[in-house]
């Protein structure tokens, strides 16, 4: 029945003289089946969450399932799964992430969302067709020790990143620097001051990408020291190329 009045410990009216008036029809409030408010029934905060409509309360978080056929592309039903490497279709994560587990919530066979928990990764099916998997982390694409002149293969295409971030090690330090990959050819500066601030010192090198978006060429790496022509680096300059989404 509508709730009439409110009273506190000592029994004391404090509805409707105070502000607290507006939920005189509080059971209407928790008995409403609106998208707002939909909190019947005594909650923990679970089976009123929903992702792409089907709720939480609909995934079975104790059992584990197997990847069907071990092939991404084959999972249509919300529940939690476990990859392994072997499993086709994965999205690229770091090396890190080979096994792992898959929130999978499907509204249908056709529209549907995974998490990649550990990778932070999504892939979405929408009307049956899978969209790029997304991500806001770095992914290694390549990892070892570069000089000029070396061809760097990289774990997937330049073209599936918005920027790429290169690990430079040269005299001036090690630095992580950021280039759009929107260009063929990647000029990545590092940039710093001589030991008495008293001139700029800068290192400079060039990447070539390949055709095939699958690698990039160490064509030179220059360093000027402020009050000198630049001079060629021939040691080890370049330690990690990473991806961004």
């Amino acid at each position: 029945m509508p709730i009439k009045e409110l009273q506190d410990v000592t029994g004391n009216v404090i509805h409707p003289e105070t502000e607290i008036a507006a939920i005189a029809d509080a059971d209407n409030l928790v008995n409403t089946t609106s998208t707002q408010n939909n909190i019947a029934g005594i909650k923990n905060f679970v089976d009123g969450i929903s992702i792409k409509g089907v709720p939480l309360s609909a995934i079975d978080f104790r059992n584990v399932n197997s990847v069907p056929n071990d092939n991404i592309y084959e999972i249509n039903q919300s529940g939690l799964y476990y990859y392994y490497s072997k499993t086709t279709n994965r999205p690229l994560m770091n090396i890190s992430y080979l096994n792992g587990y898959i929130l999978a919530s499907f509204k249908d066979t056709d529209n549907g969302i995974l998490l990649f928990i550990g990778g932070l990764t999504t892939m979405e099916k929408f009307q049956g067709v899978w969209r790029t998997p997304e991500t806001n982390t770095a992914i290694t694409l390549w990892s070892g020790g570069a000089k000029v002149g070396d061809t760097l293969k990289l774990a997937d295409k330049i073209n599936n990143f918005d920027r790429l971030r290169f690990k430079l090690s040269t005299p001036l330090g090690s630095t992580y620097v950021e280039q759009s990959t929107s260009s063929s050819t990647f000029w990545v500066t590092q940039v710093g001051l001589s030991g008495d601030g008293g001139s700029i010192r800068a290192a400079e090198l060039t990447l070539d990408r390949m055709d095939d978006q699958t690698a990039v060429k160490l064509s030179s790496a220059l360093l000027n020291n402020g009050s000198s022509p630049a001079v060629n680096l021939s040691d080890v300059v370049l330690t990690k190329i990473e991806g961004l989404r």
